[in-house]
């Protein structure tokens, strides 16, 4: 029901950016791509590993402790509060753009995030899936309606910006309000640390796969300016959309693996792995073969100019459903190889961006990740190989 949910939140996620990239020259859709990239770094950035203590919290103790989620919800906000400030002047270097006021009502999305995302990740482990899935959809459609004719009122990125934040704020509040009313608050309650040091695990995996997936589009623009990424981001949208299945795939794959023999999981990744791969493959052709007349017919003419770019980033689709896939198995497995695998594929993603994006723009960040998606892939595959070879030698000892 949840993953249904999602998937109608992401179609009319995608028909906004399509109503965005129509309506807005292509520096202006490029600035909102900056923005959204910036948005969803800092609020892992952000997050330091609080909601995952969050949740292991309402899992130890099967219910939601007010005072728990209030010590989580305060920290957030404070760093949202920071978040705000960075993303404002990073936005301005990559842009050049000194109207601050458009950063500053994107960064107010992060708030937002800050009261939503532990909130929701909490209650979700109680076993209620129906708050969020009516929240995902319901937030979706009110950004598409009211902002959609706004925008196409003439109302501009101003548009973009306030429709965006304007409802993930409302809804943060909305739902932190309904679920702390929910909460037990019993005095002699252990807290949980939420200390660096008990969260820096958490933090380091939702750090660096936040910045892995976004951080292409900002150097774009950095290196290239707002055009560019503008080019770049609408190019970026069909991958985001054929990744969905595998992700779906790796997670019925770690469920599966929660009452198997952890060194019977590499049978379990080669078949994950395979089935992710086909999954995608007749996608990634036909996109690919007709990605000129997709990108004009969904985004306008001027976008055509990107088909060389679709075409690179769905060969590197193909590595990246194959990671996507073993990501969760590898993470449950061995967190460390994880960890390392990880921050590997992101070291390898900038570095080739850094030396790709300035000759090439958005066709080099295409290329750098392909480098970086076949890297992941072959990361996390010699990390489960590893582990399981290591757990089958030591059992049979």
């Amino acid at each position: 029901m949840l993953s249904f949910g999602r998937g109608v939140a992401s179609v009319l996620s995608a028909v906004w950016v399509i109503l965005i990239a129509r309506n807005l020259t292509l520096e202006q859709f490029g600035e909102v791509s900056v923005a959204l990239a910036l948005v969803l770094i800092l609020t892992a950035v952000g997050d330091l590993g609080m909601q995952v203590i969050l949740v292991r919290d309402v899992v130890d103790t099967g219910r939601i402790r007010r005072s728990v989620l209030d010590g989580a919800i305060v920290r957030k906000l404070i760093l949202a509060a920071v978040s705000c400030v960075v993303l404002v002047a990073l936005y301005v270097i990559a842009t050049h753009d000194t109207n601050l006021a458009v950063p500053f009502l994107f960064s107010l999305s992060i708030v937002g995030a800050a009261l939503y995302n532990p909130t929701i990740s909490a209650y979700r482990a109680t076993g209620n899936i129906r708050l969020e899935m009516i929240s995902e959809i319901g937030s979706r459609a009110v950004v598409l309606a009211g902002g959609g004719l706004w925008l196409l009122a003439g109302g501009g990125i101003v548009a973009v910006a306030v429709s965006y934040s304007a409802v993930g704020v409302a809804l943060g509040i909305i739902v932190f309000v309904l679920v702390r009313a929910q909460t037990s608050n019993r005095p002699d309650d252990v807290l949980p640390s939420f200390a660096l040091r008990a969260a820096a695990p958490y933090a380091l995996a939702n750090t660096v796969g936040a910045v892995y997936q976004r951080i292409d589009n900002y150097l774009v623009a950095l290196l290239r300016g707002a055009t560019a990424a503008g080019v770049y981001g609408a190019s970026y949208r069909f991958q985001d959309m054929i990744i969905l299945l595998p992700t779906a795939l790796g997670q019925l794959a770690l469920s599966e693996a929660a009452g198997q023999d952890p060194r019977s999981r590499m049978s379990t990744a080669k078949r994950v792995a395979a089935q992710s791969f086909l999954l995608v493959l007749i996608p990634v052709i036909v996109i690919a073969v007709f990605a000129r007349p997709l990108l004009e017919f969904l985004f306008g003419a001027r976008y055509g100019v990107a088909a060389p770019i679709v075409v690179v980033l769905m060969l590197s689709t193909l590595p990246g459903a194959t990671a996507i896939a073993l990501q969760g198995l590898t993470a449950v497995t061995d967190a460390r190889r994880f960890a390392v695998g990880t921050a590997g594929g992101l070291a390898v993603n900038v570095i080739a961006n850094l030396i790709l994006i300035p000759p090439f723009s958005g066709l080099g960040a295409a290329w750098a990740n392909v480098v970086s998606q076949t890297f992941l892939a072959a990361a996390y595959y010699w990390a489960l190989r590893r582990k399981t070879s290591e757990m089958t030698v030591s059992a049979s000892t």
